[in-house]
């Protein structure tokens, strides 16, 4: 089968690594894959995995909405690209790409399978979005969900038999050669790893360490990525008196190569599509302290097993639950032993086998 996938770039995110990931497992099954990207590939974080092809058709940058032009501009490179590839289907990734998907590829030629990365109910994408979303993603070929509790939502939209839900793929980790990286300056360490975004909720988890750092002299605090509210944090980091108790090193190439050097694991969002930053830990034996947000983690942690789960924003709970793991070093490694059971539930063969199946369900 001759598959295009569409993203909007191969920037860091979780997004990218899953697209990549679908792209070079089905390119390794024996299909004829081609990754579109609407942004140049001077943006690129990651690699195009070997046996697949990249386009990278000449669109204007990312524009509002109210942007006609430049969304017109979008749409029309974006139909030049498909029309010259003529793939049997499409699979794009993320809601505002979706839909651009869907008005270049009308009407339904090649057919269109959208995947929502993140939870509709709380991303907030603005209304004239929404609408287009609401007018054509019945014209899909499928809608693909990431966790079952979104399911819902997407069949509000379109048929419920045009639904489906496949979790994100956790591989076995890939650790290099790096040693324990520099800025873990003291014996023990809790990492978190996301966008610098109000999302992340790394707020919440600053103000929840800085209620029990003071009980804990040897923890430090690491969180890897960047974002527009990086100075926001640091400073808050400052104003709680933690100073060298917390790092923002970036966005790391390798999140495995500090997560093997790591103690604990902390996902503070205030709300997820399936966090593969929790998942990436776990794989890599680490345990973990989660909210309980929507959606994905009360999926993927068994709490007392391989993590907590604390409720959603009580920042009381979450350091309650981060201190005692902190203080119980059998604790943690009876479920570090667990945590790696992770990539059995998701293996990639489980989630190419899914892929797989419901592109042999598309009409072509």
């Amino acid at each position: 089968m001759k598959i295009g996938c569409v993203i909007n770039s191969l920037a860091a995110g979780g997004a990218e690594r899953v697209i990549l990931r679908l792209s070079g497992g089905l390119a390794g099954r024996g299909h004829d894959v081609t990754v579109i990207t609407l942004s140049p590939g001077a943006d690129d974080f990651y690699r195009i995995p070997a046996g697949v092809a990249r386009l990278s058709p000449e669109c204007p940058p990312d524009c509002r909405w109210y942007d006609l032009r430049g969304q017109l501009r979008r749409i029309s490179a974006l139909r030049g690209a498909i029309t010259g590839l003529k793939p049997d289907v499409l699979i794009s990734f993320i809601d505002i790409t979706n839909i651009l998907t869907l008005i270049a590829a009308f009407p339904g030629r090649p057919p269109v399978i959208v995947c929502e990365r993140t939870n509709p109910l709380h991303h907030k994408i603005g209304a004239p979005w929404r609408l287009l979303r609401r007018l054509l993603y019945p014209g899909a070929a499928k809608v693909v969900m990431l966790t079952s509790d979104t399911l819902a939502w997407a069949r509000s939209l379109s048929p419920a038999w045009n639904a489906a839900a496949i979790p994100n793929p956790v591989p076995p980790p890939e650790f290099s050669s790096a040693g324990r990286p520099e800025y873990f300056r003291l014996p023990r360490n809790i990492v978190a790893v996301g966008r610098l975004t109000e999302v992340k909720g790394f707020d919440m988890l600053l103000r929840s360490f800085a209620g029990i750092a003071g009980s804990f002299p040897q923890w430090q605090l690491t969180i890897l990525g960047d974002g527009p509210l990086r100075a926001q944090l640091e400073a808050l980091a400052a104003s709680l008196g933690l100073g060298d108790r917390v790092k923002f090193p970036g966005t790391q190439k390798n999140t495995a190569d500090v997560l093997r050097f790591s103690d604990l694991f902390v996902l503070s969002s205030r709300y997820e599509g399936f966090p593969n930053a929790l998942t990436e830990a776990l794989a890599c034996g680490i345990p973990a302290v989660s909210f309980d947000c929507p959606s994905g983690p009360a999926e993927i942690l068994s709490h007392g097993g391989n993590g907590l789960l604390v409720p959603a924003g009580d920042e009381d709970a979450l350091a309650a639950a981060m201190a005692e793991l902190m203080a119980d070093d059998r604790k943690r490694a009876r479920m570090s032993e667990r945590a790696p059971e992770i990539t059995g539930r998701y293996g990639l063969k489980n989630y190419l086998d899914s892929w797989e199946t419901l592109l042999a369900g598309i009409r072509r």
